[in-house]
Formats: structure tokens, sequence, C-alpha cells
């Protein structure tokens, strides 16, 4: 069972470093700013001193940090093999910024094809690492029944929160930040307000599925613990990437990460309150 392990995490790791050295080195697997950006907003430090690569690297490095500390947690509660636990939460991730990419396509103007090559590395790689997380510091416990008694619920609580909190931030938000409010995503299309649904609702499918590994029995904490640590942190830094090409914009990538999480956490303590499921032990 050892020797497995091992062999899983050697694996993991080589599939890893490889999205990483395509990511930094390969032309096709890099990422390119829209156009519409690259017309509106000054270009960051890192892009006129040269240390883009080296920047992103750190990015990547703490992405994934994060990733195996939020994983340290959950994880002792997740009555699961701590490889399929670890593939499961990274690949969550990876859909969590694969819906990204799409608002950039949906939003900025980028093409459906560079999104779709971005989802493919990304997606890829943070699946990777979370296997590799998971068969690093991960336990295996044995399975145990941990269902919620309103899943669909919580989705559609959840989805709703994270498409209002999202849309009043940013037309909130694009009064003081006018300059770099071409970031704030503020939908107007059908197509648009799909894809915020989609994402609040892939969040609420993770609280469905995570709700019995986190942290404190009260409801407001835990919700807090999910919507700004479990999910919140992968949206954020999601966005934070944008630094890497352009200066300026660290609050307003912060502030939009952060409606997302706001409306994660009320459509999380909304259905708490409203389903009335008992507390996990």
């Amino acid at each position: 069972m050892l020797n497995k392990r091992y062999a899983g995490m050697f694996v993991a790791a080589i599939i890893v470093l490889v999205v990483i050295w395509a990511r930094l080195f390969h032309p096709t697997w890099d990422y390119y700013p829209p156009e519409r950006l690259l017309n509106a907003l000054e270009r960051s430090w890192a892009v006129t001193v040269g240390v883009r690569r080296l920047s992103i690297f750190v990015y990547i490095v703490v992405a994934l940090g994060m990733m195996a500390l939020f994983f340290s947690i959950i994880q002792r509660r997740w009555a699961l093999h701590a490889g399929l636990k670890g593939l499961l939460y990274g690949m969550s991730l990876g859909v969590i910024w694969a819906l990204g990419f799409l608002t950039g396509w949906a939003f900025l103007g980028t093409t459906l094809r560079a999104e779709f090559l971005n989802i493919l590395v990304d997606l890829t790689g943070l699946t990777a690492a979370g296997w590799f997380v998971g068969l690093l510091v991960g336990q295996d416990i044995p399975s145990a029944p941990h269902e919620i008694s309103k899943p669909w619920l919580a989705v559609v609580f959840v989805a709703l929160g994270f498409v209002a909190a999202h849309t009043l931030g940013s037309i909130l938000l694009a009064v003081p930040f006018a300059e770099t409010a071409e970031i704030l995503l503020r939908p107007e299309s059908l197509l648009q307000y799909g894809l915020l649904l989609a994402l609040g609702a892939w969040a609420g499918q993770m609280f469905v599925m995570l709700r019995h590994t986190l942290p404190f029995k009260n409801v407001v904490p835990r919700s807090a613990f999910f919507a700004f640590g479990v999910f919140g942190h992968s949206w954020i830094w999601f966005h934070v990437f944008f630094v890497h090409d352009f200066a300026g914009v660290f609050t307003t990538a912060v502030l939009t990460g952060l409606m997302g999480s706001v409306g994660v956490f009320v459509g999380t303590v909304v259905y708490e309150w409203t389903a009335g499921d008992e507390r996990p032990v």
C-alpha cells in the first residue's frame, strides 16, 4: 500500500511539474491578456522589468501551498481514501478556475479556444496537485454516510447568493475603481449571468460534498470557513493573477473575488438556517 502511495505521488508530481513548466516556458500554454485590457490598463512592474515568469512561479507556489493548507484541515473529517480526497478537492478548485476562465471569454472578449487551453492546463495541474497533496498529507478514513437533507436547496441558495453579491458588488465598486472596472465583471447578458450562476452552483455543490468536513459547530464560523477559505481562497487568488500583467489592479482583483465569497457565505448561512440539518459531529 505504501509503495502504491509513493508511486501515485511520483506520477502526480511529474504531471504538476510538466504543467508548471509548460505554463512558464511554452508559448502555446502561456496566458495572454485580452486585447480589451491591454488597451485599457497599464502594464505591471513584473512585465516592464522582465520578471513576469518569476512572479507567476511564486503565484503557483502560493496557490499550491494554500490548497495544501485547507486540504490538511478538512481531510481529517473526510471519510475517503487519501488520494481520492485530494483528487476530488484539487478537481473542485480546478473547476472554479475553469468557470473563471469562461467568464473571461464572456466578459472580457477573449477567444473560446484560448480559454479552453487555459482550462486544460490549470484543471489538469490543480487536479494532479490535489492528488499529490492528498497522498502526501491525507489519511485513509473508512467511508461513512454524510448526506445533508436538501442538497438541491443548498446549491440553489449558494448559486443565487453568489450571483446577487457579485452583481451588486460590481455595480458598487465600478464607481470608486473606474480605472480598473474592466475586471469587475459586471453581468449584462444572459450568457454572463448563466456563467455566474454555474459558478455559484458549483460552489454550492462543493458545500454539499464538504459540509461534514468543515470545522466549527456554529453555523456562521463554519460557513465563513467554507466561503472565504475552502472556496474563497481559490476564487480570490484566481483574480489576483491580473497583477502579473497590469498595474493598479490588486485591490480591485481582491474585491472582485471577495464579492463572490460573500455571496457563498450568505447562501450557506441561509441554507443552514432554513434546512435545519443537524450540525456535523
